[in-house]
Protein backbone atom coordinates (compact mmCIF):
# COMPACT_ATOMS: atom_id res chain seq x y z
CA UNK A 1 0.00 0.00 0.00
CA UNK A 2 1.40 3.40 -0.94
CA UNK A 3 1.95 5.88 1.90
CA UNK A 4 -0.54 8.70 2.28
CA UNK A 5 -0.30 11.98 4.13
CA UNK A 6 -2.70 13.01 6.86
CA UNK A 7 -2.54 16.71 7.67
CA UNK A 8 -4.40 17.32 10.91
CA UNK A 9 -3.47 20.86 11.76
CA UNK A 10 -6.15 23.42 12.64
CA UNK A 11 -5.80 27.04 11.48
CA UNK A 12 -3.45 29.27 13.48
CA UNK A 13 -2.27 26.39 15.68
CA UNK A 14 1.34 25.76 16.63
CA UNK A 15 3.06 22.63 15.40
CA UNK A 16 3.96 20.36 18.33
CA UNK A 17 5.24 17.08 16.87
CA UNK A 18 4.89 14.59 14.07
CA UNK A 19 4.32 10.85 14.12
CA UNK A 20 3.13 7.96 11.99
CA UNK A 21 -0.19 6.12 12.11
CA UNK A 22 -0.76 2.67 10.65
CA UNK A 23 -4.12 2.54 8.86
CA UNK A 24 -5.16 -0.42 6.70
CA UNK A 25 -7.93 0.29 4.21
CA UNK A 26 -10.82 -2.10 3.54
CA UNK A 27 -10.16 -5.07 1.25
CA UNK A 28 -12.89 -7.67 0.57
CA UNK A 29 -14.39 -8.73 3.92
CA UNK A 30 -11.09 -8.71 5.80
CA UNK A 31 -12.08 -6.03 8.30
CA UNK A 32 -11.23 -8.38 11.20
CA UNK A 33 -7.65 -8.55 9.96
CA UNK A 34 -7.60 -4.78 9.38
CA UNK A 35 -8.94 -4.12 12.88
CA UNK A 36 -6.24 -6.30 14.46
CA UNK A 37 -3.39 -4.75 12.50
CA UNK A 38 -4.69 -1.22 13.06
CA UNK A 39 -4.95 -1.96 16.78
CA UNK A 40 -1.41 -3.36 16.91
CA UNK A 41 -0.13 -0.62 14.54
CA UNK A 42 1.78 -3.19 12.50
CA UNK A 43 1.27 -5.48 9.54
CA UNK A 44 1.22 -8.40 11.94
CA UNK A 45 -1.58 -10.70 10.75
CA UNK A 46 -2.61 -11.89 7.29
CA UNK A 47 -5.66 -13.87 6.10
CA UNK A 48 -3.76 -17.17 5.99
CA UNK A 49 -2.61 -16.88 9.60
CA UNK A 50 -6.08 -16.01 10.84
CA UNK A 51 -7.63 -18.81 8.76
CA UNK A 52 -5.25 -21.29 10.35
CA UNK A 53 -6.30 -20.09 13.80
CA UNK A 54 -9.95 -20.47 12.77
CA UNK A 55 -9.32 -24.04 11.64
CA UNK A 56 -7.55 -24.86 14.90
CA UNK A 57 -10.46 -23.48 16.92
CA UNK A 58 -12.95 -25.42 14.79
CA UNK A 59 -11.03 -28.63 15.40
CA UNK A 60 -10.81 -27.97 19.14
CA UNK A 61 -14.59 -27.47 19.27
CA UNK A 62 -15.18 -30.70 17.33
CA UNK A 63 -12.77 -32.62 19.56
CA UNK A 64 -14.58 -31.35 22.64
CA UNK A 65 -17.96 -32.37 21.24
CA UNK A 66 -16.64 -35.80 20.27
CA UNK A 67 -15.28 -36.34 23.77
CA UNK A 68 -18.28 -35.02 25.71
CA UNK A 69 -21.38 -35.84 23.62
CA UNK A 70 -23.00 -39.24 23.91
CA UNK A 71 -22.31 -40.98 20.62
CA UNK A 72 -19.03 -39.15 20.03
CA UNK A 73 -18.42 -38.40 16.36
CA UNK A 74 -21.73 -40.08 15.50
CA UNK A 75 -23.85 -37.84 17.73
CA UNK A 76 -26.44 -35.57 16.16
CA UNK A 77 -24.81 -32.45 17.58
CA UNK A 78 -21.38 -33.39 16.22
CA UNK A 79 -22.69 -34.21 12.76
CA UNK A 80 -24.76 -31.02 12.71
CA UNK A 81 -21.73 -28.94 13.69
CA UNK A 82 -19.66 -30.68 11.03
CA UNK A 83 -22.28 -29.98 8.39
CA UNK A 84 -22.54 -26.30 9.33
CA UNK A 85 -18.88 -25.77 8.50
CA UNK A 86 -16.57 -23.35 10.27
CA UNK A 87 -17.97 -21.32 13.11
CA UNK A 88 -14.91 -19.10 13.17
CA UNK A 89 -14.55 -17.89 9.57
CA UNK A 90 -17.09 -17.68 6.77
CA UNK A 91 -16.60 -17.91 3.02
CA UNK A 92 -16.14 -14.16 2.68
CA UNK A 93 -13.25 -14.09 5.17
CA UNK A 94 -15.10 -12.70 8.18
CA UNK A 95 -13.46 -14.00 11.37
CA UNK A 96 -15.04 -14.58 14.77
CA UNK A 97 -14.12 -12.77 17.99
CA UNK A 98 -12.49 -15.99 19.19
CA UNK A 99 -10.08 -15.87 16.26
CA UNK A 100 -9.16 -12.27 17.03
CA UNK A 101 -8.73 -13.07 20.71
CA UNK A 102 -6.59 -16.12 19.99
CA UNK A 103 -4.41 -14.15 17.56
CA UNK A 104 -3.73 -11.40 20.09
CA UNK A 105 -3.06 -13.86 22.89
CA UNK A 106 -0.72 -16.11 20.90
CA UNK A 107 1.33 -13.30 19.35
CA UNK A 108 1.26 -10.56 21.98
CA UNK A 109 -0.10 -12.19 25.16
CA UNK A 110 -2.97 -9.70 25.16
CA UNK A 111 -6.52 -10.30 26.32
CA UNK A 112 -9.53 -8.84 24.50
CA UNK A 113 -12.45 -8.83 26.96
CA UNK A 114 -15.85 -7.31 26.32
CA UNK A 115 -16.00 -3.76 27.65
CA UNK A 116 -19.10 -4.78 29.66
CA UNK A 117 -17.20 -7.55 31.45
CA UNK A 118 -17.53 -7.39 35.21
CA UNK A 119 -14.78 -5.32 36.81
CA UNK A 120 -13.88 -3.25 33.76
CA UNK A 121 -16.45 -0.59 34.66
CA UNK A 122 -14.20 0.34 37.57
CA UNK A 123 -11.51 1.47 35.13
CA UNK A 124 -11.40 4.89 33.49
CA UNK A 125 -12.07 4.32 29.79
CA UNK A 126 -9.55 6.95 28.72
CA UNK A 127 -6.83 4.99 30.53
CA UNK A 128 -7.39 1.98 28.26
CA UNK A 129 -5.14 1.65 25.23
CA UNK A 130 -7.35 0.29 22.49
CA UNK A 131 -10.70 -1.11 21.41
CA UNK A 132 -12.11 -3.37 18.73
CA UNK A 133 -15.75 -2.80 17.80
CA UNK A 134 -18.02 -5.27 16.02
CA UNK A 135 -21.51 -5.30 14.58
CA UNK A 136 -22.66 -7.98 12.16
CA UNK A 137 -19.69 -8.67 9.86
CA UNK A 138 -17.79 -5.40 10.37
CA UNK A 139 -14.89 -4.81 12.74
CA UNK A 140 -12.84 -1.70 13.40
CA UNK A 141 -10.24 -0.49 15.88
CA UNK A 142 -9.88 2.57 18.08
CA UNK A 143 -6.38 3.08 19.42
CA UNK A 144 -4.58 5.56 21.65
CA UNK A 145 -1.57 6.89 19.75
CA UNK A 146 0.73 9.57 21.08
CA UNK A 147 -1.76 10.37 23.83
CA UNK A 148 -4.77 10.78 21.54
CA UNK A 149 -7.49 8.34 20.49
CA UNK A 150 -7.97 7.58 16.80
CA UNK A 151 -10.82 5.86 14.99
CA UNK A 152 -8.98 3.54 12.58
CA UNK A 153 -12.03 2.17 10.77
CA UNK A 154 -10.78 0.54 7.56
CA UNK A 155 -13.75 1.95 5.62
CA UNK A 156 -12.72 5.52 6.46
CA UNK A 157 -10.51 7.45 4.07
CA UNK A 158 -8.17 8.39 6.90
CA UNK A 159 -7.89 8.09 10.71
CA UNK A 160 -10.26 10.29 12.70
CA UNK A 161 -9.40 11.73 16.11
CA UNK A 162 -11.72 11.16 19.10
CA UNK A 163 -11.28 13.53 22.01
CA UNK A 164 -10.86 12.17 25.53
CA UNK A 165 -14.00 14.08 26.48
CA UNK A 166 -16.11 12.32 23.85
CA UNK A 167 -14.61 8.80 24.09
CA UNK A 168 -17.04 7.48 26.73
CA UNK A 169 -20.09 8.87 24.94
CA UNK A 170 -18.83 7.48 21.59
CA UNK A 171 -18.50 4.01 23.13
CA UNK A 172 -21.93 4.22 24.71
CA UNK A 173 -23.46 5.33 21.42
CA UNK A 174 -21.84 2.36 19.65
CA UNK A 175 -23.20 -0.11 22.21
CA UNK A 176 -26.64 1.51 22.11
CA UNK A 177 -26.50 1.03 18.33
CA UNK A 178 -25.93 -2.71 18.64
CA UNK A 179 -22.13 -2.77 18.52
CA UNK A 180 -20.07 -5.03 20.75
CA UNK A 181 -16.97 -3.31 22.10
CA UNK A 182 -13.87 -5.22 23.19
CA UNK A 183 -10.87 -3.63 24.84
CA UNK A 184 -7.17 -3.92 25.52
CA UNK A 185 -6.50 -2.31 28.86
CA UNK A 186 -2.71 -2.13 28.53
CA UNK A 187 0.30 -3.75 26.92
CA UNK A 188 -0.16 -2.83 23.26
CA UNK A 189 3.07 -2.50 21.25
CA UNK A 190 4.36 1.01 20.82
CA UNK A 191 3.03 2.89 17.82
CA UNK A 192 5.21 3.69 14.84
CA UNK A 193 7.61 6.50 15.72
CA UNK A 194 9.77 6.91 12.64
CA UNK A 195 9.84 6.34 8.90
CA UNK A 196 12.38 3.53 9.32
CA UNK A 197 9.65 1.36 10.85
CA UNK A 198 8.02 1.23 7.42
CA UNK A 199 10.44 -1.63 6.73
CA UNK A 200 8.08 -3.73 8.87
CA UNK A 201 5.30 -3.13 6.35
CA UNK A 202 3.78 -0.09 7.97
CA UNK A 203 1.44 2.07 5.95
CA UNK A 204 2.66 5.57 6.75
CA UNK A 205 0.23 8.31 7.58
CA UNK A 206 2.11 11.43 8.60
CA UNK A 207 0.18 13.18 11.32
CA UNK A 208 0.76 16.71 12.52
CA UNK A 209 -0.51 17.31 16.04
CA UNK A 210 -0.87 20.54 17.94
CA UNK A 211 -0.76 22.10 21.36
CA UNK A 212 -4.03 21.64 23.22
Amino acid sequence: TRPSLLYDLPPNSKLMSSYWIYHEKQESMLCGQHALNNLIQRNSFDPQQLSEIAQQLDQMELNYMAANNEGGTSSKDYLKRLQEGSGNVDESGNFSIEVLRSALMSRYDLELPNLLQQGLNKLEITEMEGFICNRSSHWFAIRKINGRFWNLNSTNERPEVISHFKLASEMQALMDGGWSVFCVVSGLPGACSCEAMMDQGLVSVFCLSWFR
